[in-house]
């Protein structure tokens, strides 16, 4: 919800009154009053705009650097002065020391960095300040709130700052303080926006899902095998297919009587069968004997 920066006049007013209006007739029970007025802008949004250059600069360092690491930018009103929208041009990296978890700086280069000549023509607008918690969260830390006041202490009623924290799966923290408009603007009041660029990144890529097409796959149904079975009288699963009278005498299969001629002709098929496999497994032991000769096993 956004909030106001400063109590003008009618805040002060309005504040003022409510306190009078709650300690009277009041009973003080410990000798002391406590008395919390909070001031809110309720419907009020922010949008803050970066260019695709400053967008993919900023989300390049949150995604190479391990360890903290910190930036300024340079920082601009957008569109219509009555909107409340803000762009981010491009993002400068100073001189710092940073570990896993701080960020911290040398003034005197810091001070020699800022006030380069380098930096002549942006000077005025490097209004934003960013740096990213890596894996952690990005709830700020008291360090992180005893440089954002340092910063607006300096600024003039009629500037803004816009501070961020990110971290690597994209979770930020977004304030942006409007003195000119006396409002402060929180992550939930915000919306983030990447301006597309002639030539950019989003261009090339919207050219290239022009480009390509994903293959695809078609599947051919299995047919139903039981009507199969309603056909034939065979199982699905039976490799003969021969139906339901498998293995009655071909030669009387209707009477289910067997003839003299059926069995000798049988018993001469099952002789024939097992001199086989008597054949093959003769052949089977001699491979195996000779696998072992061959491989040097067992002294043979």
């Amino acid at each position: 919800m956004s909030k106001i920066i400063k109590l003008t006049q009618d805040y002060i007013d309005e504040a003022c009154k409510e306190f009078k209006d709650s300690i009277t007739n009041a009973k003080i029970t410990d000798g002391k009053i406590n008395f919390t007025k909070t001031f809110s802008m309720v419907g009020r949004k922010a949008t803050l705009y970066f260019t695709e250059t400053a967008w993919m600069k900023m989300q390049a360092l949150i995604r190479e650097f391990t360890t903290e690491v910190g930036w300024h930018g340079i920082a601009k009103r957008y569109g219509d002065i009555e909107k409340d929208e803000y762009i981010i041009e491009d993002i400068l990296v100073y001189p710092q020391t940073v570990t896993g978890a701080t960020v911290n700086t040398d003034q005197e280069k810091y001070s020699d960095w800022l006030f380069s000549d380098e930096l002549d023509d942006v000077f005025n607008d490097i209004r934003f300040h960013g740096h990213s918690h890596v894996n952690m969260g990005t709830t700020p830390s008291s360090t992180d709130l005893t440089h954002w006041s340092s910063l607006l202490d300096v600024l003039k009623d009629d500037m803004f700052y816009v501070f961020v924290i990110w971290n690597k799966k994209n979770d930020r923290t977004v304030k942006i303080y409007d003195l000119k408009k006396n409002v402060l603007f929180d992550t939930s009041d915000v919306t983030v926006k990447v301006l597309p660029e002639k030539d950019g990144i989003e261009e090339f890529v919207a050219k290239a899902k022009g480009l390509v097409e994903e293959h695809k796959y078609t599947y051919t149904a299995i047919s139903n095998t039981s009507s199969a079975t309603k056909s034939t009288g065979a199982s699905p699963y039976s490799s003969t297919g021969k139906g339901s009278n498998y293995g009655v005498k071909s030669s009387d299969s209707k009477s289910g009587k067997t003839t003299a001629k059926d069995e000798k002709k049988d018993n001469k098929k099952a002789d024939d069968k097992k001199s086989k496999g008597k054949k093959r497994k003769a052949k089977r032991v001699k491979y195996d004997i000779y696998s072992l000769y061959d491989d040097g096993i067992g002294g043979w």
